[in-house]
């Protein structure tokens, strides 16, 4: 009887003082930052495992390909999370505008990354929101990408939504050298 009490003892012990593991579509409303511990937003479900992959976009005078790759447990402060971050190229009438794909094999770490995140709504697990930004315009807070999957065309929505900017001649334009809207094709 002492044994089966200390083994309820110690299992008790185990589960009050683990982690939380909380699937990461709960994450949005239900965050809370004023937590002593750190629970840990966790792709149980596999709902990143549609966007996983190499994807592309071409048309006759532009070629933009991205792969997309999962971070586990990235520690964002009061919580951890798992994430997806990504390298990409973006070439334009044969120029190389981006390459960030040569630093695929570098630490996995979201700073070293263009575009990361992972905020995905319950109510539609084939939406994804990241940060986004290029090689040269950092992330300003208000602008961030949406990728829409879709599992008829198994095909990839990608949208910026970006805060127009003032060229030099005072016209409002969008900030970016990559388009804000594309259809990407999955290639691996």
């Amino acid at each position: 009887m002492k044994a089966i009490l200390k083994i309820l003892l110690v299992l008790f012990a185990i589960q009050s003082y683990g982690q939380e593991i909380i699937p990461i579509e709960n994450m949005i409303g239900h965050l809370d930052l004023s937590r002593e511990d750190k629970p840990y937003y966790k792709d149980v479900n596999g709902v990143f495992n549609k966007f996983i992959g190499t994807w592309r976009y071409q048309t006759s005078n532009e070629l933009f390909e991205i792969t997309f790759t999962k971070i586990t447990k990235e520690d964002s402060g009061n919580y951890y999370e798992d994430q997806l971050t990504s390298r990409y190229k973006y070439i334009k009438n044969g120029e190389v505008i981006y390459d960030t794909m040569a630093m695929l094999q570098q630490a996995d770490s979201y700073p070293n990354y263009n575009v990361f995140g992972s905020k995905i709504k319950k109510s539609d697990l084939n939406k994804i929101q990241l940060q986004f930004d290029e090689p040269d315009i950092r992330f300003t807070g208000s602008n961030y990408l949406e990728l829409t999957y879709n599992p008829v065309t198994q095909k990839l929505k990608w949208y910026v939504s970006a805060a127009m900017e003032p060229n030099e001649n005072g016209v409002l334009v969008y900030p970016y050298k990559t388009p804000y809207l594309m259809t990407l094709t999955k290639v691996n």
